[in-house]
């Protein structure tokens, strides 16, 4: 009688994106196209790359609440442009330097927003989302209308409120798609 062998379960994706790949070994690249270089992505710094990969919204979101609230808007783009600049030194200098540098990239499969959520999200989980989303689209226009928010400010609130119903309707569809 034969032994049959354990299947080992595939890993689920854990990140996804522009720059991000999923090779044939399994590993997660991340491809900077600065350097043109890959970076293999390890379990422990999937965190640091979630972070790093948002970095530019989570920036864009604090210099517009800075410029709502406690600064001018020439201020608040100059926090942003300071921000920025931090942001992209951190990126370089201290996470990508901890990242294992690949030259056999192969570029077999990138991992798809969509793919992603229907992969790894719950339905109870994308359906929470697709509420706030929607509720961010919402008030985020109701705030600068109820604020007097000027121009400038105006806009990138409906850009912020573009975004928001971008992600509601990406997680509608990964709904209708999900088993």
């Amino acid at each position: 009688m034969s032994k049959k062998k354990k299947a080992t379960p595939v890993e689920k994706i854990r990140l996804s994106g522009r720059n991000i790949y999923t090779d044939k070994k399994g590993r997660v690249i991340f491809y900077d196209m600065l350097t043109k270089r890959g970076y293999l992505v390890g379990k422990q710094n999937e965190n640091s790359a979630l972070f790093y990969k948002n970095r530019f919204v989570v920036i864009l979101f604090a210099a517009i609440l800075l410029g709502g609230t406690l600064l001018s808007l020439i201020q608040a783009v100059i926090a942003w442009a300071v921000m920025m600049a931090l942001a992209e030194f951190s990126f370089r200098m201290s996470f990508l330097k901890k990242l294992e540098p690949v030259t056999d990239v192969d570029f077999e499969r990138r991992v798809s927003a969509l793919q992603y959520i229907v992969e790894n999200k719950e339905k109870g989980r994308v359906i929470a989302l697709i509420v706030l989303y929607l509720l961010l689209a919402v008030l985020v226009v109701a705030n600068a209308y109820i604020e007097k928010y000027s121009l400038g400010l105006s806009i990138f609130s409906g850009c912020i409120s573009l975004v928001g119903l971008y992600f509601a309707v990406l997680h509608i569809i990964a709904l209708t798609k999900m088993k």
